[in-house]
């Protein structure tokens, strides 16, 4: 797969065009680029929550760049990763759905994308509302993709898995 086909895809998949989800669910090779496009997301925000405690904040915390970035980071990962299985254990084992793991990590790994959004949270006055609409753009991208890849799966059931696994 080519650099524009991904990026035309991951641009499908932030236009919430659900035909992309499940392309996303069943192609295999597209696991590490759904799992880095989420780690870039993840990156973006804690770039942003380095800024706000460097610009917005009196007195500045004292947190480095290593502590606030690189390990918010991986934290972060590491808590989006136990969410996918939290999600992964609702919906097939809970609620019984036809779900294969590394298909539900694809889409669900893909969907954190507006999480990025958090890098904006620094700018004084709008930051909250950057930061409010990152989370809430992940939720419901989260639910959207799910519903996408997978008709079957009721609404309800997808809401309790994503708010469950959040």
């Amino acid at each position: 797969m080519t650099l524009d086909q991904v990026i035309a895809r991951i641009r499908r998949a932030l236009m919430l065009d659900p035909a992309v989800y499940e392309e996303i669910r069943d192609d295999t090779n597209f696991t590490l680029v759904s799992i880095g496009s989420a780690a870039v997301a993840v990156l973006l925000a804690a770039i942003g929550a380095w800024l706000f405690g460097e610009t917005v904040l009196d007195p500045a915390p004292g947190l480095g760049f290593v502590d606030t970035v690189i390990l918010g980071t991986i934290f972060t990962i590491v808590l989006f990763l136990i969410g996918v299985a939290v999600i992964y254990l609702l919906l097939s084992q809970v609620f019984g759905e036809e779900i294969t793991p590394d298909a539900l990590v694809r889409v669900v790994t893909l969907t954190h994308l507006p999480f990025g959004l958090g890098l904006f949270v620094f700018i004084p006055q709008i930051g909250f509302a950057f930061g409010l609409a990152s989370v809430a753009a992940t939720f419901y991208y989260t639910i959207f993709g799910i519903r996408a890849a997978y008709p079957n799966v009721d609404n309800l059931r997808a809401m309790i898995a994503v708010l469950l696994g959040f």
